[in-house]
């Protein structure tokens, strides 16, 4: 019985890991307060289709590739997270195009 329930246990913890890896994800990157005027600070959206995802790098909110007014084509790697109804990518790379 300990042998099965340490199965489990490893079985359920490789499928948590699985679903953490990094994903890329293409789309326009603009600013959530300028261009989307869906915030009251600046920072970086993605919109991937009718999706649009905050970007974060090391747990803050991202502005260095940050782009106030318009719009640029980038492809983001990262992982997803959601909180508060909100979609976040905790950005590895991105790339504007």
């Amino acid at each position: 019985m300990k042998h099965l329930i340490a199965i489990l246990a490893l079985s359920a913890f490789t499928a948590l890991n699985v679903r953490a890896e990094d994903q890329k994800f293409e789309g326009t990157m603009s600013c959530a307060k300028c261009a989307l005027h869906t915030a009251s600070e600046c920072a970086d959206v993605l919109k991937v289709g009718d999706v649009a995802y905050e970007l974060e790098e090391k747990g803050s909110v991202k502005t260095s590739a940050h782009k106030c007014s318009g719009s640029t084509a980038a492809s983001v790697t990262g992982k997803v997270e959601e909180r508060a109804g909100k979609k976040f990518i905790v950005v590895t790379t991105i790339t504007q195009k």
